[in-house]
């Protein structure tokens, strides 16, 4: 499925869809901001090309995609992290999917290649990216800062630690650069300010950061496999909610455009449960009213995150509001009948259908009689029964892509 061409802004994308990346047991942390905004920033200094710091910043603001769990993304707060590569491998492999996104692919899987060697390629020193040497040392002095502390107090003490990495783990003229550049204190208090998103557009204001509409859906597949990953059980659950609906969009006369804003909506439509700890996700058993309450704020973290994007506003509420319901008792905005958009009633059966037929870890995937029957109970109250009504009317296409490995691909 193609977008229609166009001319898309990716920073604004990256810059919100990375604050998915950043939900950690303690809540969002901000650390790919604030490594791109570090990495482009001594890139500027150092007077790299507007190329290459394009492609710096969209690998920094990605830079641990391949980091799904918390508990990866805890070790990752080390100093030394004892194993590096792992998450620098699958994401590399992630976005080496995309041809938008290939010229980062090297990029992503060095950047914890320590400078001394010893790494899984054998490369050392300057034959390690330079992006990838600027992204370790500022990934490493970011790991270093204590939320709640005065940062200009801290400042001394982290350079001191990094020095003492610097030849070992990090390259020294790019600790050298970053040094200098620490001297300001408008470097550090910019870290710890709100105004740091808009700090960081400013700093890419000269630099080509746009692109044609067919990046979207990209960046939408990608950050699907990301959130895909958090468990075995929803392996494809994004792109099979999104293939669903695109049909159903189809059978309810969506024009072409609207149909591909509506496959934009079902990948990214669960993009907040990153906010999840996967204990949640991956329960065997009922959720206690605790862990739904964790559960049930995946579709406001959704609807937050994309707000930030130009453009989207139809997008966001196809996708967010797929867990409300006509009676008024979903969430997370408790909205009712004509307050819910016709493609967030798509989407709702959508996820529905999808989640019922897929394994799940209480139970394997549901037949097709226990589907149309759940399908059935819920319509009215809770799903739209047009909806419903098509999609019993055209079962057979939606058991298709139910059975597909990739149920987004060309037949």
């Amino acid at each position: 499925m193609k977008l229609s061409r166009g001319i898309l802004d990716f920073r604004e994308i990256f810059n919100s869809l990375s604050t998915a990346l950043d939900f950690t047991y303690s809540g969002l942390s901000g650390h790919h901001k604030r490594v791109a905004y570090m990495a482009v920033s001594l890139a500027k200094k150092i007077g790299l090309p507007g190329e290459t710091i394009k492609n710096l910043y969209i690998s920094s603001i990605i830079h641990d995609i391949g980091a799904i769990s918390m508990r990866e993304k805890e070790m990752l707060t080390e100093l030394e992290v004892k194993d590096p590569y792992t998450h620098s491998e699958l994401g590399s492999s992630m976005v080496g999917k995309f041809s938008f996104l290939r010229p980062v692919c090297e990029i992503i899987k060095c950047h914890h290649h320590a400078w001394k060697g010893e790494n899984p390629c054998g490369r050392k020193g300057d034959e390690i990216p330079l992006e990838s040497r600027i992204i370790n040392a500022v990934d490493r002095l970011d790991v270093l800062i204590r939320p709640g502390a005065c940062i200009l107090e801290q400042s001394a003490g982290i350079l001191k630690q990094l020095k003492e990495i610097s030849g070992l783990i990090i390259d020294p003229g790019i600790f050298a650069e970053l040094a200098d550049l620490a001297e300001r204190e408008s470097f550090w208090l910019d870290l710890g300010s709100e105004f740091l998103p808009a700090v960081l557009n400013g700093l890419l204001a000269d630099i080509d950061t746009f692109a044609g509409e067919d990046i979207l859906m990209d960046i939408s597949l990608l950050f699907s496999r990301v959130i895909d990953h958090k468990s075995r059980f929803t392996h494809k659950h994004s792109r099979l909610v999104a293939a669903v609906a695109g049909m159903l969009a189809r059978l309810s006369g969506f024009s072409g455009a609207d149909r591909v804003k509506m496959v934009v909506a079902g990948l990214l439509h669960d993009l907040g449960k990153l906010s999840v700890p996967e204990e949640i996700i991956e329960k065997p058993g009922k959720l206690t009213p605790g862990e739904f309450r964790v559960m049930k704020r995946h579709t406001y973290f959704t609807h937050r995150i994309l707000e930030g994007i130009s453009g989207f506003s139809e997008i966001n509420r196809w996708a967010s509001f797929h867990h409300e319901r006509l009676d008024g008792s979903g969430y997370p905005f408790r909205l009712a009948e004509d307050s819910i958009p016709t493609g967030s009633r798509i989407m709702a059966v959508s996820d529905v259908f999808s989640a019922l037929a897929e394994d799940r870890p209480y139970r394997k995937g549901l037949p097709r009689e226990s589907i149309l029957e759940i399908l059935e109970t819920m319509s009215g109250s809770a799903l739209d029964p047009e909806v419903v009504g098509l999609m019993t009317e055209n079962f057979g296409l939606f058991e298709k892509l139910a059975k597909r490995d990739d149920p987004l691909a060309e037949e």
